[in-house]
């Protein structure tokens, strides 16, 4: 080395010497002026720092240089010069390194044993090991056993896997100065092959894994067992070195055959029969089919020759499953028998309940003005077959809105069934249910409606009732509509009959308003009138009023006209009379004064023609 390879250390000064012999490793300078040796076996710092160990040998004389050190680590980078082995260095007393004592030395070797390996401490102290023990390349899933080797050498670890390599490491407690790793001449070991009179049978006597086929050893077979079905071994957990495969279903009833394969171990089979008894009552899964009659399917080992029969209870009263009812909960068991009718096993409690399907289909209706009339037809996916002797199924019918309670009758048929609901309102829209029950009590999501609306009821009388005589022989009538019609198409009718004869009536042709007019009547004459309303089904309760015709005006203007004329007539007669006399009177005495002046001027008066006075008097 030169001077420039190593730190600066003030007062401190190297001579070299002549060369003698040592047992230490190479003196490395520190940054102290002390300088310390290394030990020829590896140490470790503190026990937390072993964690995990070199896959390569560790030889016994191979040296290795402890890394406690920063200063160790910088000189073997900045180091250019070739090594130097042994060499001898001078110190002066000033900057002379206190001794310091080696860690002990310590090895050991491994030797297969009969289920697992022996461990040896050769040459070493006594105190406190940790062994290690991984299979190949498995480090996190290996054993760690701390032994005290202060009486005894060896120790050996078994319940280990057959054909298996196995890295083992082996350090030494050294208390406050930390660990040492042990070396030896080989860290991987091989274990012994396994043969078949190292594994026990004991199915028989092990509980562990109720239904199991389970074998022992005191070699680890965890990993080793496997059946056709490619079925995991589990592990007891009351004893670690007994491990059970469970056989599939339909295992049971024949021979299970288990092959033991461990590492580049030669493999061999082990065969067991699989009786019955390994069916478990909690694995048998039975199927309850959802219909009437009922029916339980049960999926058994197929390799087994068993029969099924079920019984099932409800309220305490035993019941075959063709005796079964519907929407009723039971409890069945099942006996699963062998060949020879001999009960083997007695399920579990297996819940019951068929809920038939029913729907109300084909609704039909008939009314009357107060009721009315449904019938149906009940159809079940699931239970068509017992619907006809179902004795417990029943039926509710119902309408709404209903202001009174209407009363019903229910009648059931194999095919369904029919009621008649009365009591109810006339013309009225309805909504009517029919509700299925099974022993009186309502089975949800069953019921069907139907809207239907009442026929035509007596409609109510006709409202203000007016009577008129707009001419002294007429009669005219208006009314107002009823208050409930009851019916669809209203037409109104009225009749008049004269006081004292009802046999004869006028009756008006039908309106669909209410406005009559009766002409050509009887002058001052009473008549009774009748007027009612038809909704198309029924005609009103009538209502009657009385009314009188006038007197005929025109008669009397008549008479009087007539009674007129002739006082006209004898007053113009007798004006013509009294004329015709006052004529004649005046005549007479004209006459008699034209005789006295014809007579008297005679002379003077030429005389009338012949014939004159003649002609007058006719």
């Amino acid at each position: 080395m030169t001077d420039s390879n190593l730190p600066s250390v003030a007062n401190q000064s190297v001579i070299t010497s002549p060369p003698r012999i040592m047992t230490t490793t190479p003196v490395m300078p520190s940054t102290s002026s002390a300088l310390k040796p290394l030990p020829t076996t590896p140490t470790l710092a503190s026990k937390s720092s072993i964690q995990a160990f070199p896959s390569t040998n560790v030889s016994d004389t191979s040296p290795s240089l402890s890394t406690t050190s920063p200063s160790t680590s910088n000189l073997t980078q900045n180091q250019t010069s070739p090594a130097i082995t042994t060499p001898t260095t001078t110190v002066n007393d000033s900057t002379k390194a206190p001794s310091v004592t080696p860690p002990p030395l310590c090895s050991y070797t491994v030797t297969p044993i009969k289920f697992g390996l022996q461990i040896d401490i050769t040459g070493s102290p006594p105190g406190f090991y940790t062994i290690k023990m991984n299979e190949g390349g498995q480090h996190e899933t290996g054993k760690t056993v701390n032994v005290d080797f202060g009486q005894t050498s060896s120790h050996d670890i078994k319940h280990l896997k057959p054909c298996t390599e196995y890295e083992h490491y082996v350090t030494f407690d050294n208390g406050t100065d930390g660990q040492t790793l042990c070396s030896s001449s080989e860290h991987k070991t091989t274990t012994k092959s396994m043969s078949q009179s190292d594994i026990k049978d004991v199915t028989s006597t092990s509980s562990c894994v109720p239904g199991s086929v389970c074998y022992r050893s005191e070699w680890d077979i965890s990993s080793s067992m496997s059946n056709s079905d490619h079925i995991p071994a589990q592990s007891c957990t009351s004893d670690n070195k007994i491990f059970c495969i469970k056989p599939g279903f339909n295992d049971i009833c024949s021979d299970l055959t288990t092959t033991f394969t461990s590492g580049n171990c030669s493999p061999f089979r082990f065969t067991k029969n699989i009786p019955v008894g390994f069916l478990i009552p909690s694995e048998i899964h039975p199927s309850v089919q959802r219909k009437l009659p009922a029916e339980i399917d049960t999926t058994l080992p197929s390799k087994c020759h068993l029969t099924t029969d079920y019984t099932c209870q409800e309220n305490g009263q035993i019941k075959e499953l063709s005796e079964l009812e519907p929407f009723t909960d039971y409890s069945c068991i099942g006996h699963i028998m062998d060949i020879n009718n001999d009960i083997i096993i007695i399920t579990t409690d297996i819940p019951v309940r068929i809920n038939c399907d029913l729907q109300i289909n084909n609704m039909k209706t008939s009314v009357t003005e107060t009721s009315i009339h449904l019938s149906w037809t009940t159809t079940s996916t699931n239970c068509q077959d017992v619907l006809p002797t179902l004795s417990k199924l029943s039926y509710d019918c119902s309408c709404s809105p209903a202001h009174n309670k209407p009363k019903f009758l229910v009648n059931k048929d194999p095919a369904g069934g029919s009621c008649d609901i009365e009591g109810l309102e006339p013309w009225t829209d309805y909504t009517c249910t029919v509700q299925p029950k099974y022993n009186n009590n309502n089975l949800e999501g069953t019921s069907a409606e139907v809207r239907q609306k009442t026929g035509p009821g007596k409609p109510d009388k006709v409202t203000a009732l007016s009577l008129s005589t707009p001419e002294n022989n007429e009669i005219k009538v208006t009314c107002g509509p009823p208050k409930n019609l009851k019916g669809s198409r209203r037409t109104y009718h009225a009749r008049l009959y004269p006081n004292g004869y009802p046999q004869e009536f006028i009756k008006a042709n039908p309106k669909e308003k209410c406005d009559f007019v009766f002409k050509d009547l009887n002058y001052s004459t009473t008549y009774i009138v009748e007027v009612t309303v038809f909704n198309e089904r029924h005609e009103s309760d009538p209502v009657i009023e009385h009314v009188d015709t006038k007197y005929n005006d025109k008669a009397v203007t008549g008479v009087l006209v007539f009674f007129i004329i002739i006082i006209i007539i004898i007053i113009i007669t007798a004006v013509e009379v009294c004329r015709i006399y006052v004529l004649k009177c005046r005549k007479s005495r004209n006459d008699v004064n034209e005789d006295m002046m014809l007579e008297s001027t005679a002379i003077y008066v030429k005389a009338p023609p012949p014939g004159w006075r003649r002609k007058e008097a006719r």
